[in-house]
């Protein structure tokens, strides 16, 4: 099978449309040999594979009119929110009036105003800020429990190049609900923003949380280190009770298959019993119908012991 022939250096690199392609000469046939990809119509990359997630957005922001930006799911994926996706062929997009929605196969648009910093540069393209992805999808399609793992996920610092820092914090969060211009799903905002914690580390300790907290029990307490009577920490456990001595710590996997993290989990539980402290261990299983139940009655069994006169009651989002 013969080569490919050249292309003009202008295109060589990167990203091109059709029309940049057939004024520089190059024909029809050459478009369609084996180490171009076509995403889009009308849009062309240098790659002899599939082109990537981010490959086929730069590609598409060549043909959108100025000021578009990626945007709600697909801006969301970039940012790795923890959901999960719906389609994961299409590509959102935003596009300032007066320009319309844009009408590909692929493509769902999406026309609004926008404030300028509601949209940022990174990999090369335009795309929705992570406050800004939160609050399309809070307010076009996620659940209220969607929105507030997401929420969760979000305002948890996580180390960067500029040290520990969230994607975004929860004042911002609650600023650009303020200014934002489109209310749908300003219930779910609003409601979602009265629940996002810091310090949650995964999307299963945010559904542990709400679970516990809609079948009654007392405050809970994220992530904060319990010290003993010298100040020094003897756990930093996912969830404490308030005013109970009584910590849960939600286990993946990960809990039961590495060995480290098997050793750390049994001095953790021996460390609280020396301090008499009630340290219970969750599994996915507890948190969902049949287990749920029988979980619920061990803790309901723990705060009686412990003095608590309420009744805990299952009760589904």
């Amino acid at each position: 099978m013969s080569r490919p022939s050249p292309l003009p250096e202008e295109l060589d690199s990167g990203i091109f449309t059709t029309r940049e392609a057939l004024s520089r000469g190059v024909g029809p046939s050459r478009l369609r040999a084996r180490d171009i990809a076509h995403p889009f119509r009308g849009v062309n990359l240098v790659s002899a594979r599939q082109p990537t997630f981010v490959q086929r957005c730069r590609a598409l922001m060549e043909v959108l009119p100025p000021g578009s930006f990626i945007s709600h799911e697909s801006a969301a994926r970039l940012f790795d929110f923890p959901l999960r996706y719906r389609d994961e062929r299409s590509i959102h997009v935003t596009v300032p009036p007066p320009h319309r929605a844009p009408r590909r196969r692929h493509v769902v648009g999406h026309r609004r105003t926008v404030i300028g910093d509601e949209w940022m540069r990174s990999a090369g393209f335009a795309h929705s800020t992570a406050c800004r992805a939160w609050l399309e999808l809070a307010g076009s399609s996620l659940t209220l429990d969607e929105a507030i793992v997401v929420g969760d996920y979000l305002v948890r610092p996580r180390e960067t190049r500029r040290g520990y820092r969230p994607l975004a914090t929860l004042d911002e969060l609650r600023t650009a609900a303020e200014r934002s211009i489109d209310r749908r799903g300003a219930r779910v905002v609003s409601a979602a923003l009265e629940q996002i914690r810091e310090r949650v580390d995964s999307p299963k300790e945010t559904q542990l949380r709400l679970l516990l907290l809609r079948a009654g029990c007392p405050d809970l307490i994220v992530n904060e280190p319990l010290r003993d009577q010298w100040g020094r920490v003897v756990v930093q456990p996912d969830l404490r009770i308030r005013g109970f001595r009584i910590t849960l710590d939600y286990e993946g996997d990960h809990h039961r298959t590495q060995r480290r993290q098997w050793m750390r989990d049994v001095r953790r539980f021996r460390q609280l019993a020396g301090a008499e402290i009630v340290g219970l261990r969750v599994i996915a299983d507890d948190l969902e119908p049949p287990g749920v139940y029988e979980f619920l009655d061990d803790i309901q069994g723990e705060l009686d012991r412990q003095g608590w006169m309420g009744r805990l009651r299952y009760r589904p989002s």
